[in-house]
């Protein structure tokens, strides 16, 4: 993207796009798709647009365009979610805003009441990974796609924490595996049993990437450009990992569960293993408790288990007093 500079009114979107992206982007955690989001909202502003003319009708116009993008481009897979529409275009552009107000000196005169442009989305569901889907999953799954699922959900990283992750971040020593989280937060993590016996199988795999895949064919990659030779290793990328493991879980026969979902069964059965609602918070490197408190819910298993156990114990402590006819006699 070609810098350009009003010479009255400031830095161009242009010129904020191309600075954000040296600066900031090209070091996320997804710098590809950080990329195609940005080039996706130059085009919708317009390069040569002043930062100082964005307000709020501007911001109104740009969210109710990209609110009528379809899926992938594709019109039979809906329109694009509330959060992706949030995450794409309203929350990207206030950060290279506010970078400009605060990092450039920017004045930006009309700056956006940013709360107001935030499309309300669904109340985060909490699907969990049932022990006989597992079964399922294992047997329908490729094997090289295997260790960075199992990985998932042990650890409850986000998929581009698992794609991106080198063995660089893996301590063997100090027994850690650190890592960049959402919103630029270090999260550490101890390497338990289960990991060390995952890890270990894959370290002559690659000098730098811990999880790879086996090419199924030859062929050029159409985003890179690089060729991939059939049957040769190759370090898996964000797009591949949410790919396969979507083919897997269909073909698994796993009904409304995605790749998210395996971060949501870490917590889940951490919380329920142990009770503690802090260390899930610890697992998920989430800021506030407030976050993490909705994995403390009971599914109809743990109710049932629960009112069992509430019947059991109340019949034993019946028995004990010598009270006849309590709630487990037969009427």
């Amino acid at each position: 993207m070609r810098a350009r500079r009003g010479r009255s009114r400031g830095l161009t979107f242009d010129d904020a796009v191309e600075r954000y992206w040296i600066e900031v982007s090209h070091a996320c955690a997804s710098p590809r798709k950080e990329l195609n989001d940005l080039a996706r909202l130059a085009t919708a502003i317009g390069p040569t647009t002043p930062l100082a003319a964005i307000n709020d009708d501007f911001v109104a116009q740009l969210v109710l365009k990209r609110r009528q993008d379809f899926v992938k481009g594709d019109p039979r897979r809906g329109r694009i979610s509330p959060a992706q529409v949030n995450r794409s275009t309203t929350q990207l552009l206030r950060r290279i805003l506010t970078r400009a107000r605060v990092a450039w000196k920017q004045t930006l005169p009309e700056e956006p009441n940013w709360r107001a442009h935030m499309l309300a989305e669904p109340k985060g569901r909490v699907r969990e990974l049932r022990y006989d889907e597992e079964g399922r999953l294992g047997a329908a799954e490729r094997d090289d796609y295997r260790a960075p699922r199992l990985f998932a959900q042990l650890t409850g990283l986000r998929r581009r924490e698992i794609a991106g992750l080198t063995w660089d971040q893996v301590d063997f020593g100090a027994e850690t595996i650190s890592v960049v989280g959402k919103g630029d937060k270090p999260h550490v993590l101890p390497i338990t049993d289960e990991l060390r016996a995952l890890l270990e199988p894959l370290r002559a795999h690659h000098p730098a990437a811990v999880f790879t895949y086996v090419a199924q064919r030859s062929r050029k990659v159409p985003k890179s450009g690089h060729r991939v030779v059939r049957g040769q290793r190759y370090p898996i990328t964000y797009e591949g990992l949410g790919t396969q493991l979507g083919r897997t879980f269909a073909k698994a026969g796993l009904k409304d569960f995605r790749i998210h979902d395996l971060r949501h069964t870490a917590a889940t059965r951490t919380l329920r293993a142990t009770g503690n609602l802090r260390i899930v918070q610890q697992l998920l490197n989430h800021a506030s408790p407030t976050m993490t408190a909705r994995y403390a819910h009971a599914d109809l298993t743990d109710l049932r288990e629960a009112m069992a156990a509430a019947a059991s114990d109340t019949a034993r402590r019946l028995e004990a007093a010598g009270v006849q006819g309590g709630p487990s006699a037969t009427p």
